[in-house]
């Protein structure tokens, strides 16, 4: 919807047709004014239309540097993405190789229970932890008896 404002911007008025809220493009002007009042206040020998150029050189400096910051942002927020993503397809790796070392661990806990030479529960917990250690990555476990079997 257009709205019709009328603007006062450092003493002339300025009617305005704006998508924007009247209370919005006042606020606009109040902020242009004030600079206004400010440069003019460090350098009262300004003219208004020097005033005018010099203002319109900083908030065009400040569009262009914000709009920088802005892509820089979006640069950083799509690097996190692909972080996040690289990180969610990590962890569903990680959780179906555990699915697979659980499974595998049910089968040794099957086979132990029908296979006669697993009759000796040291024994047989040595076998289990052993092929457990091997699937992890693990150093064998020492199988000396005079240790009791532990690494």
């Amino acid at each position: 919807m257009k709205n019709n404002v009328k603007v006062n911007i450092y003493g002339r008025s300025y009617p305005m047709i704006t998508e924007d809220s009247p209370e919005y493009t006042e606020k606009l002007a109040a902020t242009l004014n004030d600079r206004f009042q400010r440069l003019r206040s460090q350098k009262p020998t300004l003219s208004i239309q020097d005033a005018a150029a010099i203002i319109s050189l900083e908030c065009l400096d400040e569009l262009i540097k914000n709009k920088q910051a802005e892509q820089n942002i979006r640069t950083q927020i799509s690097a996190y993405a692909d972080d996040a993503n690289e990180s969610r397809a990590e962890a569903e790796k990680m959780r179906k190789e555990i699915a697979e070392l659980k499974e595998r661990i049910r089968q040794l806990e099957s086979e132990k229970k029908h296979r006669p030479e697993f009759a000796d529960n040291s024994a047989t917990d040595q076998v289990v932890h052993s092929s457990i250690g091997r699937v992890l990555g693990q150093p064998p476990l020492n199988t000396n008896r005079n240790n009791g079997g532990k690494r």
